[in-house]
């Protein structure tokens, strides 16, 4: 998935471990971000020492025991900072102990949360998804490790194949961003499990792996770049050159989202790939890209279009001083002047409604935290990039395919701009598809929002498969 400044999109895909400690105290609340409403669940334990720590869960994402870097509670007030997403609580607790009454910041961004202790057996409606395979499958499933040889990582991994003695063509499958384990879990999806489980049944090797620091996966996630994760996959397809299964003379790329940008770049190094597949992925340059993604997620959650228009090259203008800059300390400070001046000349009501800015103290939280986000290895070198020139250099057979309910990537502008890219590079052998009414996941859509994805009992529509399936098998 694409990382976005938006609340849902930080905090979708983070999973922490949860605390040793029992919470002495568990709180819920609903947060109101943009009209997408999003239960947070506050764990606050206090420690030996009379210190405390905390973490949070946010069921309708799967993520449980995000940590909190900094908790402080005295006298009824609550402080909390949660630096890997960019995020801090404000609390004050009433006279009678049963109400928390606070603040969410994050992106700069101020929504009101107000927690109330959790009852006894409350818990979240869990939705089936009936996709996701089940043992005993009729084919072949192995699970170890493997030691990269270049990076000297070790990986965690699957290969499904079918039972039988032949050599079958095999795909990698290449999650998309923010830290991933191989069957890309999210909201109780398994995208890459669904996937893995179709394409064995359709005669093909599939092997899916733990992103670096993820499950079995050693790395170190939060300092790499999309350059690194492609080092990754291509370890990947070394090692799979071994396995006695699999026909090394096809062997092939899937990638999804961030997964998508990825495959071109190992595709365009390594004449040997067979073939890629791109699930919703990037064929613009991403400031271009973030900047759309940024005004669907702000429509679609009933944010005026004039609104958006005026918040755009705000956005626009941090994403491109801040990347160029190589100091934290001056790209904050270039971002205050950057806020400040959009906050002075532009209609306070669409200030209010895009950024929640109501003064000088929400102005520099809003810089400094875009600021913050935008300074991480991994934005810096995503901003920067433009997909199109690696695009072009391909020669292998590609399938690139979309939804048109996608806010995250969308699909028109991307889809245009790989088979553009495609086009200048003299590669004829190239498929491109948009599915009607389905959103990033390929999931078929009604609100067709990020916090809906959850909601939703389909993890890939069945025809999204097939068609993958058929153009896989035609290249045989």
């Amino acid at each position: 998935m694409m990382k976005n400044s938006s609340l849902l999109f930080v905090l979708i895909f983070l999973v922490g471990n949860s605390f040793a400690q029992k919470p002495i105290e568990n709180w819920s609340g609903v947060l109101n971000a943009g009209g997408q409403k999003l239960e947070l669940i506050l764990h606050l334990i206090k420690n030996a020492d009379n210190s405390y720590t905390s973490n949070w869960d946010v069921p309708l994402q799967k993520a449980k025991g995000i940590p909190s870097s900094k908790t402080a509670f005295a006298n009824g007030q609550l402080s909390i900072e949660v630096k890997m997403i960019g995020a801090s609580y404000e609390g004050k607790l009433n006279a009678a102990g049963d109400k928390m009454e606070g603040t969410w910041t994050q992106s700069g961004m101020n929504f009101t949360l107000n927690l109330e202790p959790m009852k006894e057996g409350q818990a979240p409606m869990v939705i089936i998804k009936p996709q996701t395979p089940k043992a005993p499958f009729n084919y072949n499933v192995k699970e170890f490790t493997y030691q990269g040889v270049q990076t000297k990582l070790t990986y965690g991994a699957t290969l499904t194949y079918p039972i039988d003695t032949l050599k079958h063509p095999l795909v990698i499958l290449i999650t998309g961003s923010g830290k991933q384990d191989r069957d890309e879990s999210l909201f109780d999806h398994k995208p890459f499990a669904v996937m893995a489980d179709y394409l064995t049944k359709k005669g093909f090797a599939v092997l899916r792996v733990d992103d670096r620091g993820v499950g079995q996966s050693s790395g170190d996630f939060s300092n790499s770049t999309t350059a690194d994760f492609a080092l990754d996959v291509e370890e990947h397809v070394q090692y799979a050159k071994s396995l006695p299964m699999v026909d090394v003379k096809k062997i092939g790329l899937l990638g999804h989202s961030e997964g998508g940008l990825i495959a071109p770049m190992v595709a365009a190094r390594d004449k040997s790939i067979a073939f890629i597949v791109l699930m919703a992925g990037p064929g613009v340059p991403i400031i271009e890209l973030m900047s759309k993604q940024n005004e669907m997620v702000l429509l679609s959650a009933g944010i005026s279009k004039d609104a958006v228009d005026a918040y755009l090259p705000l956005y626009e203008g941090l994403m491109k001083t801040v990347i160029a800059l190589n100091d934290t300390n001056a790209a904050i400070n270039a971002s205050k002047k950057m806020v400040q001046d959009w906050f002075n000349q532009t209609d306070k009501a669409f200030v209010k409604a895009t950024t929640n800015i109501s003064n000088e103290t929400d102005i520099n939280n809003f810089a400094t935290s875009m600021a913050q986000a935008l300074s991480t290895q991994w934005w810096k070198y995503f901003a920067a990039y433009d997909p199109q020139p690696t695009l072009r250099k391909l020669n292998c057979p590609v399938l690139a395919i979309n939804g048109t309910s996608d806010i995250q990537v969308p699909a028109s502008i991307n889809l245009k701009g790989i088979e553009t890219a495609l086009k200048k590079g003299g590669n004829k052998k190239f498929v491109t598809k948009e599915f009607t009414g389905l959103n990033h996941l390929f999931q078929y859509c009604s609100k067709c929002t990020v916090a809906e994805y959850g909601q939703l009992e389909t993890t890939i529509e069945p025809r999204v498969l097939d068609f993958i399936g058929n153009w896989l098998q035609s290249l045989k």
